[in-house]
């Protein structure tokens, strides 16, 4: 029943919490049916106000109860048509049952999993599947909640996750299994909802298992695999400084080029006879830089792209750290010695990101504690060789 999904659909994506008798009345006869049969819509309160249907001017009026004797009539005032009576059954109204709604979808999918909620009214893990002997799990995403999936990436491994998501037409979700529409994922037969794993198969490309070590960036997240465990973090300052300096072990880095490295602006470090940072030239591009920076930003807030938006400052961020330590107020480049900023800057960055991933990934984070040495200059120095897939 497509129709019936793309209704259900639509009842998730809206933000409304009551459906009116008019709006019910108005489905065709087998939705309604079927969302009053499962359940998914029970009685709410009455309605207190409802359209005029005496005029063509849709108007909104208050309900009026009039009581005469035993019995009781219901009116609005129309100001075309005066007094109109209005039939009990309008002032009827329903509201969504979402926590029936997901436990039926997660019955479509399998006994072995109940449904949870990962993110209150926005995220459920509805349950798992097996495909090419790789366990996924069934994520439901209502509108907005999109966009923060990122924060459950640890509950939920983005390469081991297929998200359902209830807007039209959706895009792959960027380090996800899979994509599809809930019209899609699922049809709705004799009553009983049925996950269309075929249709997972068919989006889905399973890759070889990565034997060893890996600290590698897969779209906004990150796989980190050690000693046979392996986690997804979302990505964050500190992470891409730890990526740098895995890629070439006992090398000594500077906190300015990790700090430029991050942020892509490796070629405009620059070091004068003088003992600058700086020179004019990559003042000159720092500064364009951080202007085109402001604007991306304003057009992300603007759009309510949170996840560009989160990326620009990031990226700001470091920009500003390395200007700040770079340029003095006068617009003059500092001295060497000044980049005792940059370093405080870059070292918090990298302790705070151990710590998080130490939370979720306790070996890797007792090694990466064991083995990073800060200061004005960094090295990743394990004390017996260990190779990374970054």
């Amino acid at each position: 029943m497509p129709q019936f999904l793309r209704t259900l659909s639509d009842l998730l994506e809206s933000s409304r919490a009551t459906i009116t008798q008019d709006e019910l009345s108005a489905l065709t006869d087998d939705v309604r049916d079927a969302m009053l049969s499962l359940k998914i819509l029970v009685p709410s309160r009455t309605a207190t106000h409802v359209v005029c249907d005496a005029c063509h001017e849709d108007h909104v009026e208050e309900v009026v109860r009039i009581k005469a004797g035993n019995d009781v009539a219901f009116r609005i005032r129309c100001p075309d048509s005066g007094w109109v009576d209005v039939p009990a059954d309008r002032l009827r109204q329903w509201t969504m049952d979402t926590s029936r709604m997901v436990s039926l979808l997660s019955a479509g999918i399998g006994p072995a999993d109940a449904a949870e909620a990962v993110i209150p009214d926005q995220v459920w893990r509805l349950g798992s599947v097996e495909i090419a002997g790789v366990v996924l799990s069934i994520v439901l995403v209502r509108g907005g909640g999109i966009k923060s999936l990122g924060t459950v990436a640890a509950k939920l491994p983005p390469q081991r996750t297929v998200v359902v998501r209830t807007a039209d037409a959706p895009d792959m979700v960027d380090g996800y299994a899979a994509t599809l529409a809930l019209t899609s994922a699922f049809a709705l037969d004799s009553g009983q909802f049925e996950f269309q794993i075929n249709r997972v198969r068919a989006l889905l490309v399973i890759e070889s298992a990565v034997v060893g070590n890996v600290f590698h960036r897969r779209g906004e997240f990150w796989q980190m695999s050690f000693e046979g465990d392996t986690k997804y973090f979302k990505d964050s300052v500190g992470i891409g400084y730890i990526s740098r300096l895995l890629i070439q072990p006992h090398r000594i880095i500077s906190s300015v080029m990790l700090l430029a490295a991050r942020a892509g602006i490796d070629s405009l470090v620059a070091a004068g006879t003088s003992g600058e940072i700086l020179d004019e030239e990559a003042r000159r591009q720092y500064g364009q830089r951080y202007n085109d920076l402001q604007e991306d930003l304003e057009k992300a807030r603007h759009n309510s792209d949170l996840g560009w938006q989160e990326k620009i400052e990031n990226e700001l961020e470091a920009l500003m750290v390395q200007l700040a330590a770079a340029v003095d107020i006068r617009g003059r480049s500092r001295e060497q010695s000044d980049a005792e900023r940059v370093r405080r800057s870059v070292s918090e960055a990298v302790r705070r990101d151990i710590e998080r991933i130490t939370k979720e990934h306790p070996a890797l984070g007792h090694h990466l504690t064991n083995s990073i040495v800060s200061g004005t200059d960094f090295r990743y120095a394990p004390e017996r060789q260990t190779d990374w897939l970054t």
